[in-house]
């Protein structure tokens, strides 16, 4: 995500995302707070103290109503208008399931590169 020489921006797009604790949700905090601020949104869950651990971050983080995010029309319609506003060629998910699912609508929004996060339940699920 750091490659300073292509042009876009990022959104990242993710139920796992401080201030709501976890291992996963420091990582991603951790990966986006090492990129040039001006370059990414975060797209995340509504969680009780998010408006105050937002101002604090030097990014843009965009907060859906609810406490969690599903690959429904809501969802897949705020994305997509972040894609366009904010000018996102790239996306990262930050847990490839259940959210992966939306990645051929931002695409056609103009999403050129689209990563997706493996953890926990997805690499139980690869398994099987």
């Amino acid at each position: 995500m750091s490659d300073q020489s292509a042009p876009g921006h990022t959104l990242v797009v993710t139920n796992d995302f401080p201030p709501r604790a976890g291992g996963i949700q420091a990582f991603v905090q951790g990966l986006v707070s090492r990129q040039p601020p001006e370059s990414i949104t975060v797209y995340a869950p509504k969680w009780a103290r998010c408006e105050e651990f937002d101002a604090e971050q030097s990014f843009e983080v965009v907060r859906h109503p609810t406490s969690l995010m599903v690959p429904e029309p809501m969802v897949i319609r705020r994305a997509t208008a972040l894609v366009h506003s904010r000018g996102a060629t790239r996306v990262l998910f930050g847990a490839a399931a259940p959210l992966g699912l939306i990645a051929g609508p931002l695409r056609k929004a103009g999403a050129h590169t689209i990563v997706a996060l493996t953890h926990g339940h997805e690499a139980g699920w690869a398994m099987l």
